[in-house]
């Protein structure tokens, strides 16, 4: 974790319950690499508070981009918080 952007995690007591971390240079872009919750305790809030944490926390930043699953669980959650697919911007993305 020591080259990301940021990285915040979420506790119950002394157990970690999920992470939130970010890539970039913080000015242009930022990436959420990664947005983990244990299944057990997800659907409690707790990768919405993270994923809030950082979009507040690169409010200013011109792209926040993440990549992730393509069901309907993950495009329902991430669109609960404001997040649109890149289509949406006339973009397109690509990966190898």
């Amino acid at each position: 974790f020591e080259k990301s952007l940021l990285t915040l995690a979420a506790y119950e007591g002394k157990t970690l319950v999920g992470i939130v971390r970010s890539v970039g240079d913080g000015e242009t872009i930022v990436l959420v690499q990664d947005l983990l919750v244990f299944p057990q305790y997800q659907r409690r809030g707790i990768g919405a508070a993270l994923l809030r944490a950082v979009m507040e926390r690169f409010a200013d930043v011109r792209q926040l981009q993440l990549v992730t699953d393509d069901t309907e669980k993950t495009l329902s959650f991430y669109r609960s918080l404001g997040m649109r697919e890149l289509s949406e911007f006339g973009g397109r993305g690509f990966m190898r």
